[in-house]
């Protein structure tokens, strides 16, 4: 890796840190020229615009999403998977920047940008979330086809309904019940995945 790659990584991992505490909305290229140590013309000779730039900051939160959340939490057992998925994601950026009022930057810039839906911006975050949503999905899947989800679980619905727990988990835990939200929305998740299992004695061989 070059100076010029450093600097550009360095410039990324800075925007995730500040997106994830303050907003994607307030990435600007003065914000992250101080913050990086750099002249605002250092740091726009990285990226075409401040669009630009909160776009591969974007690109660079899913692939430390996919490092630190969905591959730790890979496991034959599709159930396990999606308590360990969901176990790890509760905190994920406040574990990685040991910041308390850190959160999930994805969160952030859905809600920022929900009503601006011709910004290329809005349109990158749908897709993220959208491909999260069909992962849980397809977790579930797995789990009904594998015999430890029951048969009749409509897995769009419990998808959703895993979904939206996060969701209000990432909003609410720093307005209220901060000191045990996460530990109140591991063990709603935990209810939520038993309810939909299936009955030990009817399992399939291979769960």
């Amino acid at each position: 890796m070059n100076k010029g790659e450093r600097t550009r990584q360095t410039i990324l991992e800075q925007g995730m840190r500040f997106s994830s505490q303050y907003g994607l909305i307030e990435v600007t290229i003065g914000s992250m020229a101080k913050l990086c140590g750099l002249s605002r013309s250092g740091l726009i000779s990285h990226f075409d615009s401040k669009e630009d730039m909160q776009l591969a900051i974007l690109d660079y939160c899913e692939d430390q999403f996919m490092l630190h959340v969905v591959a730790p939490a890979r496991h034959q057992d599709p159930l396990v998977q999606l308590k360990m998925l969901f176990s790890i994601w509760a905190d994920w950026t406040r574990e990685l920047f040991n910041e308390p009022h850190s959160t999930c930057p994805f969160i952030k810039a859905l809600v920022e940008f929900n009503c601006h839906t011709d910004s290329p911006i809005h349109t990158k975050v749908t897709e993220q979330h959208n491909r999260l949503f069909s992962y849980i999905k397809h977790k579930i899947v797995q789990g009904i086809e594998s015999g430890i989800f029951h048969p009749e679980l409509d897995a769009q619905c419990a998808a959703y309904e895993l979904y939206n727990l996060y969701l209000g988990h990432a909003i609410a835990k720093n307005t209220v019940l901060t000191e045990h939200a996460s530990e109140l929305f591991k063990r709603n998740i935990e209810h939520l995945l038993e309810s939909y299992q299936a009955d030990p004695k009817t399992r399939s061989v291979s769960a």
